[in-house]
């Protein structure tokens, strides 16, 4: 049987994609501005790269609490 808190965080995935698909498009049109001809496809590799490491970090600073 599921827990309330993963009934609840189901209900929430979808909107939790879509708040990590428009942070990653922030960021690739913040490159843009700088790098008028950037690699999108690389570009969105290393925005979500960065997004997993600060995830890490956010992970980390939980556990010390």
């Amino acid at each position: 049987m599921s827990s309330f808190e993963e009934i609840e965080m189901e209900k929430r995935r979808k909107a939790l994609d879509k708040d990590v698909t428009s942070l990653v498009d922030k960021y690739l049109r913040a490159m843009e501005w700088d790098i008028p001809e950037v690699d999108e496809t690389k570009a969105q590799r290393m925005i979500l790269d960065e997004i997993k490491q600060a995830i890490i970090r956010i992970e980390s600073q939980l556990g010390a609490r």
